[in-house]
């Protein structure tokens, strides 16, 4: 079998770039005081120093005029956010464009038949997010990511910095509720989790990133930051009508079914390892093989595989943080579940990018490549 390696993706390079994305090797779009991927990796963007009269503005043109015009209202929309700051003081006609965007078809393309029935992601996660705006932020941050992907003739620039704007002001609102978590906000930062998990996969359909496995550790660290708010709150969280009708209650797989075989023997790689290591490793691969069994019956099939990051071991998620070659080789294989799930516009190419990180990381230990023979056979058939 002829075996493919992904090969870097050309680009301008950035002359004005913050410090993170020269160290990361990664194109900057100069987008001030932060720029877009250090927005959406969460991270702090410092900057070189710049020479007298260099402009302080963002690299994004300024939004036309019909853009930044506020509606003309006697009432104007607006709502206190969680620690009392406001959302504005009006609603900008591009935010209500938005709005729109999410309300029309952005929902529609976010989950599975559960959407249809249940159009939470239509109704509710608006009125909550009325009453969070950090949530409100977040879902016109994925609004505009979306409508950049779906609609050629967007205009991207404008909409890319709305998106950038909103989900930094989201985020620093979550990381405080990170740090101070309540029941009253609970369902809204478990909602937001779900937001921010999908805008990270989701920017990257507009540039691939320089190292998907650093991206796919990102979003591991979301899916465990949001524990903190999520497990002290979880029976809140369970009966609330949102959730009923948001997520899909996979039953337990029965263990009896017919075995995920290339999974199940990937525990001879663990065999050699010290104790921690090997229990990190022989975890990952239990819960993924759950997965895959869960996956078979179930009706919100990407769901239920991305639920497997929720019970990845703190140690497991540093080692592929460090790129560790074993739980790189577990991760592509995580890859064949995800493409045997419905397709969704923010997950796109994200199997293929995935087995073809491990099999770039694999390069300096060719012994392992045999392991990634199926996922690679099973991702470029689905290519």
């Amino acid at each position: 079998m002829t075996e493919r390696v992904a090969k870097r993706k050309t680009h301008r390079k950035s002359r004005n770039g913050c410090f993170q994305c020269k160290q990361r090797h990664t194109k900057c779009n100069e987008a001030r005081p932060r720029c877009a991927n250090c927005v959406r990796l969460d991270i702090h963007c410092t900057w070189p120093s710049r020479p007298d009269g260099y402009s302080t503005s963002s690299t994004y043109p300024t939004p036309p005029e019909s853009h930044a015009s506020t509606l003309v209202e006697n009432h104007p929309v607006s709502s206190p956010d969680f620690h009392g700051a406001a959302f504005g003081s009006e609603m900008a006609l591009a935010d209500l464009r938005l709005l729109h965007q999410w309300t029309s078809k952005t929902y529609k393309a976010m989950g599975s038949e559960l959407t249809a029935k249940h159009p939470v992601w239509q109704n509710d996660f608006i009125e909550m997010g009325f009453e969070h705006p950090f949530l409100l932020r977040g879902i016109l941050a994925l609004a505009a990511i979306h409508k950049v992907v779906s609609d050629p003739e967007a205009d991207r620039s404008t909409l890319l910095l709305q998106a950038d704007s909103h989900i930094s002001k989201a985020l620093a609102i979550y990381r405080q509720n990170l740090e101070h978590p309540s029941e009253e906000v609970a369902i809204p930062m478990f909602l937001l989790s779900s937001i921010l998990l999908i805008y990270n996969f989701a920017s990257a359909q507009l540039e691939a990133p320089e190292d998907p496995i650093a991206a796919i550790h990102h979003c591991f660290r979301l899916t465990h930051g949001v524990k903190v708010v999520v497990e002290p709150n979880w029976t809140h969280i369970a009966s609330s009508r949102v959730f009923v009708h948001m997520v899909e209650l996979v039953e337990e797989p029965n263990l009896d079914d017919e075995p995920v075989r290339e999974i199940i023997r990937l525990k001879e790689l663990a065999e050699t390892k010290d104790t921690v290591i090997k229990t990190a490793y022989v975890t990952a691969i239990d819960e993924l093989h759950r997965a895959f069994l869960k996956v078979r019956n179930a009706q919100d099939q990407l769901s239920t595989a991305l639920s497997w990051p929720a019970h990845l071991s703190d140690d497991f998620t540093h080692l592929v943080s460090v790129h560790d070659p074993i739980a790189v080789l577990i991760l592509g294989h995580w890859a064949v579940l995800l493409s045997q799930c419905p397709p969704r516009w923010w997950i796109r190419q994200w199997p293929q990018r995935i087995v073809f990180a491990a099999q770039k990381v694999l390069l300096l230990r060719p012994e392992l490549l045999k392991w990634l023979e199926w996922p690679l056979e099973v991702i470029n058939g689905t290519v």
